[in-house]
């Protein structure tokens, strides 16, 4: 069946390239435009064929200047066999944009991705050559704002159709007509949850491009002054260079985010996520008024789970940057690492800006020997890469506060186990009695099975070793630590779990009764 289709599809194909080519090689052919179009009402789930024809019929006729209409004002319109033949080419133009738009919103995958690419290659194409004359840089943004109509008004999750607009999003012509247009689609009083997924994803694809280039100008400060050169969609070659200004697309981004803000983001905790995503890790730079996120972020930090692991980092951003005072920081912070957030994506992102919040010296010890005691206990009961993390942020704590090494236990016996005074059911880190306990849980992770844990275990128990800079908490994961043991060689290898004392089994042993039915 897949084969009957595919034969089909390849004779479609060449139908259709066939008619395409008779009629840009000869206006007696007109009549061929006329029946592709057509071919947009048959009913099937792959228009790909068609719309890579249209792209091409389309894509000469632009380049052509075919669809160039030139009005003079105060002039009635020409009436001659060629003029109505542009306008009648005008008409078609819009007509097969109007039917590739509504593709985007069905069929297959492919096709819908298609379509989406047809839409904005016309556009670019559009661009560098005008459908009238222009002065100045042209954009067809009245085109971009169509698209982005149909994709944030879709009932469906346009997740995929906007992970290939990305492609485009680089261009600083796309990025910031963009941002443009799209502060004129924001005002929705009551948006459903579809459309808030889809505007917050499409914000953040058109912020990416400028994080980087933020971040670039950031860095290259101070040296040689020279302008740079930025892709561009729509440039011609000549003349006129595209007016690409940052303060413009922070300023768009600004109004962008103030619509956003006055939906109800957090009543669908995925979209809760989209939402705290899109602002600590595009908006927070480009925000002018940052602290009016702060009742957001501290609602959030509230929530618990994955979404107080996404709010903390804008709430360091506030507290570090902006002078925000957010009382209780560090218990918050202390009753996130609870076993619970093993189960999480960002449990990498916690510990880093754990160690971020803790890397002040004038902190009080009860405070940071309770964190200590807390990952130790914690690392007990993590897989082997997130307990080398736990580690790791251990030897951080101790190198940082030196008065602490004496919590370091060289034995796990029973007896410090049963009269640790620590109470990890305790949520404020100042009442947790940390300080009258010890780190046996180090200890006792030297008989794990993991050999990755000897490295980070090595590095807490020589925490005492004076070290230029703390330890990166970027260690691999899963994958990498299995790979890294297949490479390592052996001399030895272990056969048996309890050493044998002898040739004959222990007594009790449940496999010597194979070993008589054998016999």
């Amino acid at each position: 069946m897949a084969a009957v289709q595919q034969n089909f599809s390849k004779m479609i194909s060449g139908q259709l390239r066939n008619k395409a080519n008779e009629f840009l090689n000869s206006r007696k052919h007109a009549n061929n435009l006329a029946d592709i179009l057509q071919m947009f009402e048959v009913e099937t789930d792959n228009y790909t064929p068609l719309m890579l024809t249209i792209e091409v019929i389309f894509t000469e006729l632009l380049k052509r200047g075919d669809l160039v209409q030139e009005i003079v004002p105060l002039k009635p319109a020409e009436q001659s066999p060629e003029a109505e033949y542009t306008r009648w080419l005008r008409e078609c133009y819009e007509t097969a944009l109007a039917r590739i738009l509504a593709c985007v919103m069905k069929g297959r995958t492919n096709s819908r991705l298609q379509a989406l690419v047809t839409a904005s290659k016309l556009l670019q194409v559009e661009g560098k050559h005008p459908l009238e004359q222009s002065s100045g840089y042209y954009f067809p943004s009245f085109r971009l704002k169509n698209i982005f109509t149909v994709l944030l008004d879709s009932d469906m999750s346009m997740s995929a159709p906007l992970a290939r607009f990305q492609e485009f999003t680089e261009y600083k012509d796309v990025q910031q007509y963009g941002l443009k247009v799209l502060s004129t689609l924001a005002y929705r009083k009551s948006p459903t949850t579809v459309y808030m997924q889809n505007y917050l994803e499409l914000l953040d694809k058109l912020l990416i491009s400028e994080i980087a280039t933020e971040t670039k100008t950031k860095n290259n400060k101070g040296g040689d002054d020279h302008e740079e050169e930025f892709k561009v969609l729509c440039g011609t070659n000549a003349k006129v260079p595209f007016p690409y200004n940052p303060g413009v697309c922070r300023r768009y981004a600004n109004r962008c985010w103030s619509f956003a803000c006055q939906w109800p983001l957090c009543s669908e905790p995925r979209t809760h996520r989209r939402a705290l995503l899109l602002l600590v890790e595009r908006l927070m730079p480009l925000l002018s008024k940052p602290h009016l996120a702060t009742d957001m972020l501290c609602d959030s930090l509230d929530a618990g789970g994955p979404i107080s692991m996404l709010a903390l980092q804008g709430v360091l951003e506030l507290v570090r940057r902006h002078n925000v005072d957010y009382p209780d920081m560090y218990d918050r912070l202390y009753a996130m690492f609870e076993p619970e957030m093993f189960a999480t994506r960002y449990k990498r992102r916690l510990m880093h800006l754990a160690d971020i919040f803790l890397s002040s010296t004038h902190l009080p010890e009860s405070l940071v020997a309770a964190f200590a005691k807390r990952l130790s206990r914690l690392a007990l009961v993590a897989c082997p890469e997130d307990a080398v993390g736990l580690l790791q942020l251990i030897a951080n704590l101790l190198l940082r506060h030196p008065a602490l090494k004496r919590m370091i236990c060289y034995e796990d016996t029973p007896a410090i186990m049963s009269s640790d005074p620590y109470v990890m059911e305790e949520t404020c880190a100042a009442r947790a009695g940390a300080l009258g306990s010890s780190l046996w849980e180090v200890a006792a992770l030297r008989r794990h099975a993991a050999p990755a844990l000897s490295a980070a275990l090595a590095a807490v128990l020589a925490a005492a070793d004076p070290r230029p800079e703390p330890f990166n908490l970027s260690s691999g994961d899963a994958k990498q630590m299995f790979d890294a043991e297949l490479k390592k060689r052996f001399k030895t290898i272990e056969m048996n779990f309890i050493r044998p004392q002898g040739m004959t089994a222990p007594s009790g042993e449940r496999l010597m009764q194979y070993w008589e039915l054998m016999a």
